[in-house]
């Protein structure tokens, strides 16, 4: 059996290198990742205010990710952006910094997006799941592939590219996940794409790695295929452990130990723990994430590798290893990696809001974004939706919040767990699996 040495709070564990069987995976999970007795963590109970205020720093955070990293989305690729972005960026910036920066576009224009929308406005970080909520709505939580074709077909129009693109025309050919993302008839199988419109899955599942993980996955088959699964199914499990655990450390250690050991995504994440482990400068272990994962893939050379799951999804594992759990640095670094970094940067956010909940998230973030006076709630509590058809176009963020809620409740509820309550409190009990 081979060995391989990984690190874990920057000491070295030995993780046996063989595919788990499932008693032995849970034994692993439950030893190492909850408190160290395997039969005593069947079960984590969670206060249900608790759970509410992180199901809203996930919106919240990936909101945020999403518009700090817009201005340079796509922009740098074979170096990162030569400073540390650490608030968000306009077209003004451009007057005292000499950056790379879509500055012909909204992306570049956030204040004033802000000022037009009066909050948040949808873009493919938050719409797609937005869609994936008003489909668990109307279906429930097994929704099929033919369901959620039907959602596609009515909501998903415009706003999409490549993966999604092709999908969505392959929808109207007739044809239906998991053909629509297969490597035959979908030529961008390989893009980031599943990993940043499937995260709602793991919010759904809180501490339930295997489902969120099923589920997650289910929804990438929807566009890709391959390793590019292999990368949003990593995602969902650290998103679903992070209601259960705040080291991310740990939850980065765990998203690798589920994936298959053919995975390249796998290496690619134990590659990071050990540059990581190496390397106090995040730039150095982004170097070697560009020279190792960026042309090739194994022996796939990539079309477009600006936008491959892995360079960007490992842009992504750094980011969340070098930020230490700090949503401030973690969500810069994520920026600061460049390729299509207003992706990783909203999933970063996301995770990080997670495990530190709202307070966590810098107030200016959440307030000063427009250009004209401050909002009194984050993002004036408002999420506008031009992008997806035929659904609401003004929402409350604190709707949103309440309606996933609702769906995690009864998540938790059928996978074995319950509500109870207790001294004038609710509380959830969640099954961990």
């Amino acid at each position: 059996m081979k060995i391989r040495e990984t690190v874990i709070d920057r000491k070295k564990v030995t993780i046996p290198q063989h595919s788990f069987t499932k008693p032995l995976f849970l034994w692993f999970i439950h030893f190492y990742f909850f408190n160290g007795v395997c039969y005593a963590q069947v079960s984590q109970t969670i206060e249900k205010e608790e759970l509410r205020n992180k199901i809203e720093a996930y919106w919240l955070g990936q909101l945020v990710g999403n518009y700090m990293g817009f201005p340079f989305e796509n922009c740098y690729s074979k170096e990162p952006i030569p400073i540390l972005i650490d608030r968000y960026f306009t077209v003004k910036d451009l007057e005292t910094h000499d950056l790379v920066m879509n500055k012909d576009d909204r992306r570049a224009y956030g204040h004033i997006m802000a000022d037009a929308m009066g909050g948040a406005w949808s873009d493919d970080d938050t719409d797609i799941e937005f869609v994936t909520l008003h489909a668990v709505e109307k279906y429930g939580l097994d929704i099929n592939y033919q369901e959620i074709t039907e959602m596609w077909k009515a909501h998903i129009n415009r706003f999409i590219w490549a993966a999604n693109r092709q999908a969505r025309d392959l929808m109207e050919a007739g044809k239906i996940p998991p053909e629509t993302g297969s490597k035959v008839n979908n030529p961008y199988w390989y893009r980031i794409t599943s990993q940043l419109v499937n995260e709602i899955w793991s919010v759904f599942y809180p501490g339930m790695i295997d489902q969120a993980a099923t589920r997650a996955g289910w929804g990438a088959r929807i566009m890709c295929d391959g390793w590019a699964v292999d990368a949003t199914k990593a995602y969902a499990v650290m998103y679903s452990s992070a209601f259960v655990e705040k080291d991310v450390n740990k939850l980065v250690a765990l998203a690798a130990s589920t994936l298959p050991e053919s995975s390249p995504y796998k290496r690619g994440i134990l590659d990071v723990i050990e540059w990581h482990s190496m390397y106090d400068d995040w730039r150095t272990t982004r170097k070697l994430i560009h020279q190792n994962y960026y042309d090739y893939v194994d022996d796939f050379k990539v079309p477009d590798p600006l936008f491959s799951a892995v360079v960007n999804g490992l842009a992504g594992i750094m980011a969340i290893l070098y930020g230490e759990g700090d949503f401030l640095k973690t969500v810069g670094i994520a920026v600061s990696a460049g390729y299509d970094c207003d992706n990783q940067a909203a999933t970063c956010g996301g995770l990080i809001g997670i495990i530190n909940g709202t307070d966590g998230i810098p107030e200016e973030l959440l307030l000063e974004l427009p250009s004209r006076g401050k909002w009194q709630v984050p993002f004036n509590n408002t999420y506008i939706n031009y992008s997806r058809d035929d659904l609401p176009n003004y929402n409350r963020i604190s709707d949103i919040v309440d309606r996933i809620l609702a769906i995690t409740e009864q998540a938790i509820i059928e996978n074995g767990g319950k509500k109870f309550e207790k001294e004038g409190n609710s509380f959830y009990e969640i099954r961990i699996k």
